[in-house]
């Protein structure tokens, strides 16, 4: 392609800076470079782009252009965002050897420039992408780019615009034009239901989506995350599905990556919890401190477990990645012997880790249609004695928050002043006995006179026995409470006059 058609590309943002320069010069590929002399490199026609980190006086300005011209390279593109202002010697060498400069807009990045050249080069922009996507879209995850760099250079060469989502839905780069987060998650939520992939999903005001998946680094566990793409995958021009999945192929390969640096810390982490189990702090908190946490600053424990199909247990680890890439300074999520737990800056009060991590569990509501998360929190402490207290808080809290209903149930420390933190350390057969022998009567005749004496009995408990409040709630006659309440003491022998009575009963329904 000419230089003369690259400048008018629309989007890229190309701007001449020298008044003069031959503009009819063909361009036959790019090169992104900050050697200082790197015309051996060059075999011609190159685009050569730079942030000029090489410079340091003029004479380098020279040295480097005179190589360029040298080798026959097309025009020079300077960025500027790693020194802020280009230096003046830089045009003038320019000048002297012929070499057209142009600059970029600050919203392009080289990684997208490089794609779309090539793409040019090897076929119509926005139809059929041929070699040059699959060379750009790799030269972008080489650079260090990552997601934001694959999906600019998968909409700037098929038109195809993309957002990146986590694994439980959350928008972490890219975007679809017009349509916000929430119809991003609410759409793949519908995609989660439907349980197959690519999943294409309707939009409320006209259009689709289509959600491709990004394979997960570890076995059992749901996609690391999710590509959305604008549009119907069955309608696009052909390759660009290709291209579609083979972002989604670079970021799981990126996870891969992830996973692999991570697994040495799990290793400590895991080691670090046995050692404050065992009561050796010195040797954990050393172990802790490698990993770079910092004991003299308050730290919190997030603890998760997770059941239901088809992921179970594994879902916890995903509530608690999520968590875990939008908080600095936390350790990586890693498995405890019922659960899944994270160490995580916090401060006195601060209530964003247990909101985070319910936000997330709730994003994952689908997975857990048959099953639940149960998330416990301990309170911020320091120090190596605040670190075994804080394991231990957040382990109860989680067994505390398992009493729950509902998809997504959770406790912090406050409930471990609770009642239900003795329910909680009770077997499961014991509560399920105690409840069945006290409570399981009043249900079984709910069931056969379509009463509600159980939900009657716990208003009257939540109203802390009083008749007039209780029957306001319910929006019956105190009367007609009285002859309920009657029957429930003739069905279980206990008389709701007596404290220890009513103890019995709440404690009773506390168990699920």
């Amino acid at each position: 392609m000419l230089l003369t058609e690259l400048l008018a590309m629309p989007g890229l943002g190309l701007t001449p800076l020298l008044p003069t320069g031959p503009r009819d010069r063909r361009v036959t590929g790019v090169y992104t470079t900050d050697l200082p002399d790197p015309g051996r490199y060059l075999d011609g026609g190159e685009l050569v782009l730079t942030s000029t980190t090489w410079y340091r006086e003029p004479r380098d300005a020279d040295v480097f252009v005179a190589a360029l011209a040298s080798a026959g390279a097309a025009a020079l593109v300077a960025g500027s965002a790693a020194v802020r202002v280009l230096p003046g010697a830089l045009a003038d060498a320019c000048e002297r050897h012929g070499l057209p400069l142009l600059a970029v807009g600050d919203d392009v990045s080289y990684a997208a420039l490089t794609e779309t050249v090539l793409a040019a080069l090897a076929g119509p922009v926005g139809r059929s992408p041929g070699a040059g996507l699959h060379r750009g879209l790799v030269a972008s995850m080489a650079s260090g780019a990552g997601a934001e760099g694959l999906v600019e250079v998968l909409a700037r060469s098929t038109g195809v615009h993309c957002a990146v989502l986590s694994a439980t839905g959350r928008p972490t780069a890219g975007a679809v034009p017009t349509v916000s987060g929430h119809h991003l998650r609410r759409s793949l939520r519908a995609a989660f239901a439907a349980g197959a992939f690519p999943s294409v999903q309707p939009l409320p005001g006209g259009g689709h989506l289509t959600f491709l998946p990004v394979q997960s680094p570890v076995a059992h566990r749901p996609p690391a995350g999710y590509l959305a793409a604008a549009g119907d995958h069955r309608d696009w021009a052909p390759g660009i599905a290709d291209a579609a999945e083979e972002v989604c192929a670079l970021l799981a390969l990126e996870g891969v990556g992830r996973q692999e640096r991570r697994r040495i810390e799990e290793r400590l982490l895991r080691e670090s919890v046995e050692l404050l189990r065992e009561g050796r702090t010195e040797p954990a908190a050393g172990r802790l401190r490698s990993l770079g946490l910092d004991l003299d600053a308050p730290l919190a424990v997030g603890y998760v477990t997770t059941t239901g199909r088809p992921y179970g247990a594994e879902l916890a680890a995903v509530v608690l990645e999520d968590v875990y890439e939008q908080i600095p300074g936390c350790s990586a999520p890693f498995t405890a012997p019922d659960g899944h737990l994270m160490f995580v800056p916090a401060a006195d009060g601060d209530p964003s880790l247990c909101e985070r991590l319910t936000e997330a569990a709730r994003r994952l509501d689908p997975f857990l249609a048959h099953g639940w998360a149960a998330i416990g929190v301990s309170g911020p402490a320091t120090g190596q004695e605040g670190l075994r207290r804080m394991l231990e808080e957040a382990r109860q809290a989680q067994r505390v928050a398992r009493l729950g209903t509902g998809a997504v149930r959770t406790a912090g420390p406050e409930a471990l002043s609770s009642h239900l933190m003795l329910l909680a350390a009770v077997p499961d057969e014991v509560r399920l006995l105690y409840r069945e022998r006290l409570i399981g009567v009043l249900e079984r005749y709910d069931a056969e006179h379509h009463s509600d004496l159980v939900g009657t009995l716990s208003a009257f408990l939540d109203a802390s026995g009083s008749w007039q409040r209780c029957a306001r709630q319910l929006h019956i006659h105190v009367n007609t409470l009285r002859y309920r309440l009657r029957r429930v003491e003739q069905l279980t022998g206990h008389s709701l006059a007596t404290l220890h009575d009513r103890v019995d009963f709440c404690l009773a329904l506390g168990i699920r």
